[in-house]
């Protein structure tokens, strides 16, 4: 039964704050320990011990008993040590005195496995705990208790806040060296020092009265073997009867009536006390038994209660959320027309873009076409100044035709001249050889030969003119077919001027095209960044509505969750609440239990002390006659 009670208990200390901060020193067992096991090596003392030495290097080391073996008194030893230790380290290193009760090294050492027993470890691990978070290694130790997780690490802080800034638990000496304290510095220490001191005297009064017990046990079991020694030894030693005196029987007889008169009294008296702890036992299964009762009805109305109260929970909730859909469906309906404002105005836009993307296209068609009459045109402009070239090759070698045909023209005329004037000399030396015929018809012979050479001189001179005129008439055929060649070149420079001059006029109007052509795909490019731009612009407002909305969303879900789980903790509240009422009464069911039983044991101890006495009022009485 006392494992049954123990176990849950040792389940929820292992895993208190105080035990998971020791732990950080190392583990408490080897391999996989159990609970069980880690909580044995937590009150031997040996590994607690391990710990105060990590926190003051310096103190004294003193034997500790490493294997225990469920030896009370090694226990026992092994914790006083470490009591002395963690007293001598506040006191001497950290100045300061502790106000609270020491741990009870001894319910420690011989009941481990109690309720209180686990309530005296937990005060030694919080003293253990002050030394650590106060010595010069407090950093490291410090750090292991931030690597703890949340609430463990705010647990263990307020444990620290208990053997630190409590001054009912650990009381600071170093205000005694202070001489200029207010009084209303002073007035809470005199307060504090006034409740000490008062609880001081009732524990010395408490410790006074457990010794006066003690020392009644005491002298009551010293008692009981020189009363069983001095009742046999007159069965055991018959001859030593014979030899004592009058006097010493009658002193034994008075004795052994004052015994027999006590034990009457005792016998009564526990007859009176078993008679009690019948009614009492009486009384306590009657109790039970309403309680039990009770324990029903209570069970019953906090299976009824917690009906209702989920039902009060649920609808709270439902109340709550249709408040706020409320407010969030008149909140969503006005923003549903700015969304349809926003939506027609995307369409519009997303309308105003596909137009952009159209004439975009129909721009770069215009653009290809004219790029392509641009290209056209830089091979019209080359053709151009090759043939503005040619025309003025032309124009110069016109030019010298002219001058050529000026200069034949002249050597023609002189030609012309120089034959003239050679058939006038001709004739004029015909006439004169025809009058030297006339008048010397009947000269002399010698007179003939010079006619006749002079006539050959003439007739080969006339044929030589004859020849030379002839090459001169060719002459001024050609120079005259080169004339007519020349005026037909004029003419294909003519028409090839007019030409250059009408494709010069076509090179303007197409640059003045493309100039336009220019400026009006800049406009379009300008008008589609615009577009672009506020495009891009509606885009961000449609994305931050949308975050907004996402944002809100998330808000909201996030509120139903909080809300889900206040319902959820409020439900387990309640049910905490009645389930630890509950544990209450099958807690007070179990000392009642259990007192029944302790009772029903006083019952039987007093049953065998009667029995016993009866037997021993036998003997006297059988002695007596003898």
């Amino acid at each position: 039964m006392e494992n049954e009670v123990f176990t849950p208990l040792l389940e929820q200390f292992m895993t208190s704050p105080l035990v998971t901060w020791v732990k950080t020193f190392g583990p408490l067992a080897a391999g996989n320990g159990t609970n069980l096991d880690e909580y044995v090596a937590l009150v031997d003392g040996v590994f607690l011990n391990q710990v105060m030495l990590q926190i003051n290097p310096k103190s004294e080391s003193q034997r500790v008993n490493k294997k225990v073996n469920n030896d009370a008194s090694l226990r026992i030893h092994n914790l006083s040590i470490l009591v002395r230790q963690i007293k001598f380290y506040y006191q001497e290193t950290l100045q300061q005195l502790i106000m609270m009760s020491l741990p009870n090294v001894l319910i420690i050492g011989k009941n481990p496995f109690s309720e209180q027993g686990t309530e005296e470890v937990k005060k030694l691990l919080l003293l253990l705990l002050g030394c650590a978070v106060q010595c010069q290694k407090k950093e490291e130790f410090i750090e292991r208790i931030q690597g703890l997780d949340f609430d463990t690490k705010a647990a263990v802080a307020a444990h620290i806040q208990e053997v630190t800034h409590n001054q009912e638990n650990v009381f600071d000496l170093q205000w005694m060296e202070v001489t200029d304290m207010s009084q209303e510095e002073i007035e809470p220490l005199l307060k504090n020092m006034v409740l000490h001191l008062k609880r001081l005297i009732d524990e010395r009064d408490e410790h006074s009265e457990t010794i006066v017990e003690l020392s009644e046990e005491r002298d009551g079991l010293h008692f009981l073997p020189h009363a069983s020694s001095s009742a046999q030894s007159p069965c055991g030693s018959p001859g030593m009867k014979r030899t004592e005196s009058r006097q010493h029987l009658s002193v034994e007889l008075a004795d052994a009536k004052a015994k027999i008169r006590r034990l009457r009294q005792e016998l009564e008296e526990k007859t009176e006390q078993l008679l009690d702890c019948k009614q009492e036992l009486e009384q306590m299964e009657i109790e039970l038994k309403r309680l039990q009762q009770e324990n029903m009805n209570l069970l019953s109305d906090a299976r009824s209660a917690r009906m209702y109260r989920d039902e009060l929970d649920a609808l709270r909730e439902k109340a709550v959320r249709v408040d706020k859909l409320e407010s969030e469906v008149s909140r969503y309906k006005e923003r549903l027309h700015d969304i349809e404002f926003y939506k027609a105005r995307v369409e519009e836009l997303k309308e105003d873009n596909q137009v952009l993307l159209e004439t975009k296209t129909m721009l770069e068609d215009q653009l290809e076409g004219t790029r392509a009459r641009s290209d056209k045109l830089h091979e019209l402009e080359k053709e151009n100044l090759q043939l503005k070239a040619k025309l003025h090759d032309m124009e110069m070698e016109r030019d010298m035709d002219r001058k050529k045909i000026e200069e034949l023209m002249e050597e023609n005329m002189t030609l012309e001249m120089a034959q003239k004037q050679s058939m006038d000399e001709s004739l004029h030396l015909g006439w004169e050889l025809e009058q030297i015929s006339r008048t010397s018809e009947l000269s002399e012979a010698p007179q003939k030969s010079l006619g006749h050479e002079v006539n050959e001189l003439t007739s080969s001179r006339l044929l030589k003119l004859e020849m030379e005129n002839q090459s001169l008439t060719k002459t001024v055929e050609e120079l005259r077919s080169t004339m007519d060649s020349a005026e037909g070149t004029t003419s294909k420079i003519l028409k090839i001027e007019k030409e250059n001059q009408r494709l010069s006029k076509k090179v303007e109007i197409l640059e003045n095209e493309i100039i336009q052509e220019k400026q009006s795909l800049q406009n379009c490019q300008n008008l589609s960044k615009d577009l672009m731009k506020e495009k891009a612009q509606l885009e961000k407002t449609i994305e931050t509505l949308r975050e907004n909305s996402e944002r809100q969303i998330k808000i909201l879900e996030q509120e139903n969750e909080h809300l889900n789980q206040t319902v959820s903790s409020l439900r387990q509240r309640s049910q905490i609440s009645a389930e630890a009422r509950v544990k209450d009464i099958e807690k007070e069911n179990k000392i009642l239990h259990e007192s029944i039983k302790e009772t029903s044991s006083k019952l039987s101890k007093t049953e065998f002390e009667k029995r016993q006495i009866r037997k021993e009022l036998e003997h006297y009485k059988e002695k007596k006659k003898k």
